[in-house]
């Protein structure tokens, strides 16, 4: 027979290859029996273990002669009770001591105050701050000494025991019941399971001696049945199966009361030095560290697990041979957790008879014994054996059992319970069991066959055990109603390959599978991987709803208008302004160059045919594309929030079957990659979050970097996107700071954390964000329509534009220079505005009453004009001209300002400006020879200037023009005149001085030749020049001026549209928008929603609130309907998709541009994922009753059928294909707020 390998020995293997620890678990020297450990419970009393144990001490001390005769029973010896009674008499008398030093501070700060408040003498008050500070290093010293006195008594009483049960018998074994033959014991002829073994071949021992080991052949296969069967056993007695860990903390296994030198100790050179590990495998700790820390709701109660899987425990010398006293072993391990002592002691009864039940069907000698007081653990207060008799050794040998264990391991772990009422406990009380030993057991019964020594032939013995298969994973249990939502009330750990955590469960074909040779097994070359049917039909759909009549209409759609000229601009690198970041257009002009696009985009308004030499297809394919792609990343996103793979079908069919979505997706639009991008954001974060137990690997660093690339994408398409990045930065800082509280990672795993999240998350983004501008400012490089949005400067650097306004002009301001000054950071885009002055003035009164000036008005208009042109004019000279040389205006020089038409200086004194009253008037002064004294005096700051001393050069130079007499700076208020000003924008003083609204720049210079008032008229109206070539500006100079212009454009502030809508509009679909009509037909695009999904998506987001508060009130009551996990990963989910939904949403009520509803799309994202979500957990909800789930489910197929007859009602508007009658178009108006267009019908022919 093939050679079968165990259970325990694939077990090993695997410890010793997934931790590179650098052989840490080999067991024959790194898992060492250490000499060295500190002082028992050191481990759980530090500061590492975050935990405080609580020992019980007062109520210990309380009966001095129940605690003298436990120790004496247990033949504890070395604990000295007399000092830990003095210890603790000076812990309380400490205690004390502190409360009032405590008070008597309070008593002191309270009069100090009061003192203050009387105005008592400083002398006075002094004095008591003295005492007060001698109070408060007195405390500080009580506060140290009764740390230390506390942490000594910890150490004392951690030795203590638990209680004793009355029934716990002193010096002798109790035997309880003897069962199965007695006759074995004096017929059979003895031998041992080592002479089967080296007969038979079926044990394989290793270089350490017995202690390692595994099993073979048929003994392989009998572990492995021993194994189902018990679990089966116990399951079906209400024990839920679970995956226990197999390492463990070292102060996890002080809490049981166990000694480090008890357990494997591993070397551990790249953990945290602060906590060593251990290695106890299936056993009592790592019940105890899956446990430890929580709180278990008394509706869990009584909780009851079993695991299996290996155990390993240092034997220092071995008692019996071979097997007996092996180190490593597979054991069934079953805890009960309950309320109450009546509670685990009934438990206990019946756990001991069940398990004697289970092994009287082997048919061999045994017994129930309750085991003496000496040989029970710290943490017994009880224990049966079930024992065999060992023909090789005469006498009877443990291989399973049960024991109470009170409130000893819960006290000192930190296990409470939560939702208890007053009447009910506080602790909560543990039933353990060891109801097998694979080892100890085969042993046994190995020495219950027949044996031909002469022959080498062995017999086993005969037994009805089979395996059964994987075990039962969740049983409703027999004994309790609320056993099968156990899983739901305590959270489950996750299992992580490699992590040490048990299989779990042992597949029924497990042997047969052993069986097959290494070449069936072995392919070195092969790929595995799943293939999920639902998500490619979901793919192929998608496609092909985008993708039909792509084409059609040929005709600009919408905002086509724009983008598509975007992208012919690209391909004649002419520069142009929109506010909107420039990756989805660089997208659309790659699209451009592979198709073939060239100067077909003459058209000039939404309707307007293409030219047939426009590639409209392959334009319009990349956007479809990516916005195909948006329904496998949505139905991804669920699977990966760990939602039901039917309730991802329902968020990818509702991502489908939206109109809106659908026709976004179809044209040259933004918000199908906007889309695209943001969905493929968040699959990245989930997959890197879901990740974390991998954390540093590669595939874990690959999702990080793309979540950073993939939401600097989409807030590279629009702005909007931010909201996307701040809401994954949010996820992300919230994790790391959970990774806080983990106190096995080392400061320098956390710092590493950090680092790497800043580079993935911050300077990649940054570096990817730069770079695209970078590729958007190198490939515009030619001046076009939209230059006079930029500064001068800007404008210079382009060819062809503002350009060699710098050439033939002078570099420095003189005095006797003709300048027009620009306004520098204007806020509308497309309206730059120079400083202007006109003959015209302000009126005597404004329609409010207040008066004027009656001064000649001075403005910022928005065109070039001959009234533009300014004289700089110094004040101690009457000349307008140059010297020669020509004197440079400097930093710091006071100035006039003389209108170079009117000759009037500029201007500014005490009174009102017309719009903005809390500003000065400006104007151009005329002497009326009243009492109103001119102020014409400007102080120059050059605010980009080097040095203070620096020459006022044209266009570089950034001014403020400061009114000597008052220090407010000239300013545009950027605010319309009424029609006596033509309209045109205020200036004003103002007094706060450091805004960008009062820098100014000379856009075009020349200096004065002639004194002749014609010749200087002449000359500024002949002063426009064609430029010639560029002036170099640097990237980040560029790149600053162009994002500053991006934020604060309003261009779209006084647009009114037809079919603009309101926020408070979208949620409930009360408004379309027309995309397109043909002028021939009815033939029309809307973008319009599908109302079932935007109605039933919006209704979930409400019903999750509302839910979430219903769960916020009920556990305030102590009412704790979801476990710990489910309420977490609930929560985690409203976080990222109701607040995705609400970041996304919100917003758009501060803002003041005109809207569209296309803006909701990517809120309509996040409420379908939440709408797939509630419905998930409403069904995980629903599971408690018969009939609420098939109720469900009809209501969910009927939603998604009127889903689909919505999508087709509504998909003439989606695709533009189909020529309505006129009533069909009023009958599909389902709201009034719609407004599809209907053409008039022509007119009759005269008969």
């Amino acid at each position: 027979m093939a050679s079968v390998i165990s259970y325990s020995r694939v077990r090993y293997l695997k410890l010793k290859n997934l931790w590179r620890f650098q052989g840490v678990l080999r067991l024959s020297s790194c898992c060492r029996e250490n000499d060295s450990v500190p002082d028992f419970g050191s481990s759980l009393l530090s500061e590492v273990s975050a935990i405080d144990p609580d020992l019980d001490v007062g109520n210990r001390l309380s009966n001095p002669m129940e605690l003298q005769k436990n120790l004496q029973s247990r033949r504890l010896e070395n604990i000295n009770t007399q000092k830990l009674a003095i210890k603790y008499r000076r812990l309380m008398k400490n205690m004390h001591e502190k409360l009032d030093l405590e008070h008597e501070r309070k008593s002191l700060n309270s009069q100090i105050q009061a003192m203050m408040k009387e105005k008592v003498q400083i002398e006075e008050i002094e004095k008591v701050k003295v005492k007060a500070r001698e109070l408060r290093g007195q405390y500080d010293k009580a506060v140290k000494s009764l740390q230390d006195i506390q942490h000594e008594v910890n150490l004392l009483a951690f030795g203590l025991p638990n209680h004793l049960s009355i029934l716990t018998p002193v010096d002798e074994e109790e035997v309880l019941e003897t069962c199965g033959p007695t006759d074995f014991q004096q017929t059979k002829e003895s031998f041992s399971h080592l002479d089967v073994a080296q007969n038979t071949g079926w044990i394989k021992f290793s270089t350490v001696g017995d202690r390692a080991f595994y099993f073979m052949g048929e003994l392989a296969e009998l572990q492995q049945n021993l194994l189902s069967h018990f679990v089966t056993q116990i399951s079906e007695q209400g024990f839920v199966p679970m995956k226990a860990p197999d390492f463990c903390k070292d102060f996890v296994i002080e809490g049981c009361g166990i000694s480090k030198d008890q357990a494997y100790l591993m070397q551990q050179p790249y953990v945290d030095r602060g906590v060593q590990y251990c290695v106890p495998g299936a056993s009592q700790a790592s019940f105890a560290a899956y446990l430890t820390k929580t709180t278990i709701s008394q509706k869990a109660l009584p909780l009851q697990l079993v695991s299996f899987g290996p155990s390993y425990s240092p034997v220092s010398q071995p008692v019996n041979p071979g097997l007996f006293s092996a180190s490593q072993t597979s054991k069934v391990n079953l805890l009960g957790v309950y309320s109450t002592s009546e509670d685990s002691d009934k438990s206990f009864t019946e756990l001991q008879q069940q398990v004697l039940e289970m092994y009287k069907s082997f048919n061999v000698p045994l017994r129930l014994v309750l085991v003496p007081a000496h040989k029970l653990k710290l943490s017994e207060e009880m224990r049966a054996e079930i024992q065999i008799w060992v023909p090789s050794l005469q006498e009877y040998l443990p291989v399973a059992s049960v024991s109470v264990l009170g409130d000893y391991i819960s006290r000192r772990l930190a296990i409470r319970p939560v939702g208890s009422k007053a009447s009910q406990a506080t602790t909560l009380h543990m039933v353990y069991g060891e109801v097998l030993d694979t080892t100890r057991l085969i042993a046994v019964l190995l020495e219950y066959g027949v044996l031909d020594k002469e022959k080498g032939a062995y017999q086993m013995m005969n037994m009805e055990i089979e395996s059964s298969g994987e075990p039962p994973r969740e049983r409703t249990p027999p004994r309790s109603d609320q056993q099968d939502d156990i899983r739901r009330l305590m959270p489950e750990p996750q299992r992580v390959e490699g992590d040490g955590s048990p299989m779990p469960g042992i597949p029924g074909n497990l042997l047969e599978q052993s069986r097959e040779s290494p070449a069936e097994t072995s392919k070195p070359f092969s790929v595995q991987f799943e293939v999920d049917i639902v998500q490619i039909l979901l793919t192929l759909t998608a496609l092909a709803s985008r993708l039909w009549m792509l084409g059609h209409p040929r005709a600009v759609v919408f905002d086509e208008l724009h983008f598509a000229k975007f992208a012919s601009l690209y391909m004649k690198r002419i520069f142009f302004f929109d506010v909107h970041p420039p990756l989805g257009k660089l997208l659309l002009a790659v699209a451009g160059e592979f198709s073939g696009l060239g100067d077909g985009a003459d058209f000039d308004h939404i309707g307007a045919d293409y030219s047939p030499t426009f590639p409209v297809y392959t334009m319009r394919l990349l956007p479809a594309v990516l916005g195909s792609l948006v329904v496998p990343l949505v139905y991804q996103i669920a699977v990966e929030l760990r939602l039901s793979r039917w309730a991802a079908l329902l968020a990818g069919l509702c991502v489908v079957f939206d109109n809106g979505i659908l026709v976004q997706s179809r044209f040259m639009l933004m918000e199908g990659m906007l889309l695209f991008f943001m969905c493929l954001s968040l699959y990245s974060y989930l997959k890197f979050r879901n990740l974390a137990h991998r954390e540093f690997s590669v595939q874990w660093l690959f999702w990080l970097s793309l979540t950073g690339v993939s939401f600097t994408c989409t807030l590279s398409i629009k702005y909007v996107g931010f909201f996307t990045a701040a809401l994954i930065m949010i996820q992300v800082a919230k994790d790391y700071w959970g990774l806080l509280e983990d106190h096995t990672k080392s400061d320098f795993c956390l710092v590493k954390h950090l680092f790497v999240r800043a580079f993935f998350l911050l300077t990649i983004p940054l570096i990817s964000y730069l770079f695209i501008f970078y590729v958007h400012l190198s490939l515009l490089t030619k001046a076009g329509p939209h230059d006079n949005i930029m500064t001068s400067a800007f404008q210079a650097s382009l060819e062809g534009g503002l350009a060699t306004l710098t050439k033939g002009q002078p570099l420095h301001v003189a005095y006797g220079s003709q300048v027009t000054l620009r306004h520098t950071h204007s806020l509308s885009p497309g309206k730059p505005c120079w400083l202007h002055s006109h003959a015209h003035v302000y009126p005597i009164r404004y329609p409010d009453g207040r008066g004027s000036s009656h001064q000649q008005q001075v403005t910022c208009y928005v065109f070039k004009d001959i009234n533009n042109w300014w004289i700089v004019k110094h004040p101690e000279s009457n000349l307008l001209v140059v010297d020669e040389p020509p004197k440079p205006v400097r930093h710091g020089d006071v100035v006039q300002l003389v209108h170079g038409i009117t000759s009037r200086a500029l201007n500014s004194h005490d009174v009102a400006a017309p719009l903005t009253p809390q500003n000065q008037e400006v104007t151009c002064y005329i002497d009326y020879n009243i009492s109103m004294p001119s102020q014409n005096l400007w102080r120059l700051e050059i605010v980009n200037r080097k040095s203070d001393d620096e020459a006022w050069q044209t266009i570089n130079s950034h001014i403020r023009l400061h009114h000597l007499g008052t220090g407010q700076a000239l300013k545009s208020t950027e605010k319309q005149l009424p029609d006596w000003g033509f309209f045109q924008l205020e200036v004003t003083t103002d007094r706060v001085t450091e805004q960008p609204a009062t820098v100014w720049n000379v856009e075009e210079h020349r200096y004065t030749k002639s004194q002749d008032k014609e010749a200087q008229t002449r000359d500024m109206a002949h002063a426009e020049m064609i430029p010639t070539e560029p002036t170099h500006l640097s990237f980040w100079t560029k790149f600053l001026e162009l994002q500053y212009k991006m934020f604060m454009a309003k261009g779209d502030v006084e647009m009114e549209h037809k079919y603009s809508s309101e926020p408070l509009q979208w949620p409930l679909l009360s408004k379309n928008v027309a995309y397109w009509m043909s002028p021939r037909s009815n033939q029309q695009i809307h973008l319009l929603g599908n109302p079932v999904i935007w109605y039933s998506a919006f209704l979930s987001v409400i019903v999750y609130l509302g839910v979430f508060v219903l769960y916020l009130m009920r556990r305030q009551r102590g009412v704790f309907d979801l476990s710990e996990g489910h309420w977490n990963h609930f929560v985690f989910w409203g976080e990222l998709l109701v607040g995705g939904y609400l970041l996304h949403y919100l917003p758009f009520f501060l803002t003041e541009r005109t809207l569209f509803l296309h803006s909701y799309l990517p809120c309509v994202i996040y409420k379908i994922l939440a709408l797939a979500a509630l419905t998930d957990h409403l069904y995980y909800l629903s599971n408690r009753f018969s009939y609420i789930p098939t109720m469900l489910t009809a209501f969910v197929l009927g939603l998604v059928t009127c889903m689909v007859w919505a999508f087709y009602k509504l998909s003439p508007f989606t695709y533009g294909g189909t020529s309505l009658r006129a009533e069909e178009i009023l009958a599909l108006m389902w709201r009034d707020t719609w407004d599809f267009l209907i053409h008039a019908p022509p007119p009759m022919p005269p008969h």
